[in-house]
């Protein structure tokens, strides 16, 4: 079922967004939650890359994302919305769509985790993975970077 791949394939691409999966490790020791305003000072107006696709976390808590698939090329896009909790937490809710879609619309939840080390490095990890990530800067964009990306796969989809 194409849902649970694209679900994979956005898990996937959190190791993206940190660089090299080599960077996995444990939590870092003494490490303590984010700043909340930090997170959203990262990711507010900004678009984060993914490798075949990516979201912008835009102001009001707007969120919007493509995905292509691998396998297949299919195209799919996400609208909803975006938060930090007060323990540095960014999460999206946001119903993806992609054509000949065969279920009712759900509501995907998925949350990174954000927690700074003793030597002020943030960290980061998929709330349903165990391994942390040093976040790579180059994976952030300034402004909406998947503007026409995004409409390309709306229309291919037939949104």
């Amino acid at each position: 079922m194409i849902f649970k791949s694209l679900k994979g394939a956005i898990i996937i691409a959190t190791f993206v967004f940190s660089g090299s999966v080599a960077l996995a490790d444990k939590k870092p020791r003494a490490s303590k939650p984010a700043d909340p305003n930090q997170i959203i000072q990262t990711y507010l107006g900004n678009t984060w890359v993914w490798s075949r696709g990516g979201s912008y976390w835009g102001g009001g808590g707007t969120f919007q994302a493509v995905w292509t698939s691998e396998k297949n090329g299919s195209k799919s896009y996400a609208d909803g919305k975006w938060y930090v909790t007060s323990k540095g937490t960014l999460c999206y809710e946001a119903v993806w769509e992609w054509k000949d879609k065969e279920e009712a619309d759900k509501v995907e939840k998925n949350c990174w985790q954000h927690v700074v080390d003793k030597e002020g490095q943030v960290w980061q990890r998929h709330h349903e993975k165990e391994e942390w990530y040093k976040p790579g800067p180059e994976k952030i964009k300034s402004g909406n970077a998947i503007k026409a990306e995004y409409r390309k796969h709306r229309k291919a989809v037939g949104g």
